[in-house]
């Protein structure tokens, strides 16, 4: 008697959900949607302001997963004059200007082991262009 209560418990629980599902499939069929733009998509191409090539944003040093034996490095690069540059590791984050001729330089401290290091240039019309750099500091050697 306490079996069949059971079995019978779990076939209605399944005709419920049978019966559920089915209900949310009609009604999902059936629905309309007003003021559905059904036009297909179109490609739009990035007009030039947009395509971050034609900004110039070169950070020469450190070089992609560069290790150094200590803590501060220094960070060298190039990008267009009245560009706001952003360095940033997990624990700092540093802001500098390049000078006239586009140059730039900075310290920055590393924490121990890998880190990746985020450089985000804004130029002066308001686009950005961003480069990331794995750095890792360790005393051992190699």
């Amino acid at each position: 008697m306490k079996a069949e209560k059971i079995v019978l418990s779990f076939v209605a629980v399944l005709v419920g959900l049978i019966a559920a599902g089915g209900a949310f499939y009609l009604y999902q069929a059936t629905k309309i949607v007003s003021g559905e733009n059904n036009d297909p998509l179109e490609a739009i191409n990035p007009s030039p302001a947009e395509n971050n090539n034609d900004y110039l944003f070169i950070i020469d040093s450190p070089k992609d997963e560069e290790v150094f034996d200590k803590r501060s490095i220094n960070i060298k690069g190039k990008t267009l004059p009245g560009t706001t540059i952003i360095a940033s590791s997990d624990d700092i984050d540093e802001i500098v200007t390049p000078a006239e001729n586009g140059n730039f330089t900075l310290t920055m401290s590393i924490p121990e082991g890998t880190s990746v290091l985020n450089f985000a240039a804004i130029f002066p019309d308001g686009n950005e262009k961003i480069i990331k750099k794995t750095v890792t500091f360790t005393t051992e050697d190699f």
